[in-house]
């Protein structure tokens, strides 16, 4: 059974869950982009990169939440980290 989260640990959690699915994004458009560059493709490269930025500012905005809101005490983070390992 899982211990209840503190609230912190709760939204970080989400803010985590919400850039691994930015990250899965990027990779399959950076993956995509790298496949119409290989084969010349200059106009399917343009669309490929549509949208890029704002997935990568959506990324930062996350981390800068993370970083400035929703900081978790040393305790919690070393005990959340030894039970992911």
């Amino acid at each position: 059974m899982n211990k209840p989260q503190t609230t912190v640990a709760a939204i970080r959690d989400v803010l985590f869950r919400n850039a691994d699915t930015l990250n899965h994004q990027l990779l399959k458009r950076f993956g995509d982009v790298a496949d119409h560059l290989s084969r010349h493709e200059d106009r399917a490269v343009i669309g490929a990169l549509e949208g890029a930025e704002a997935d990568i500012a959506k990324m930062r905005s996350l981390m800068l939440l993370l970083r400035d809101c929703f900081v978790l005490s040393k305790e919690t983070a070393s005990a959340r980290r030894a039970t992911r390992t």
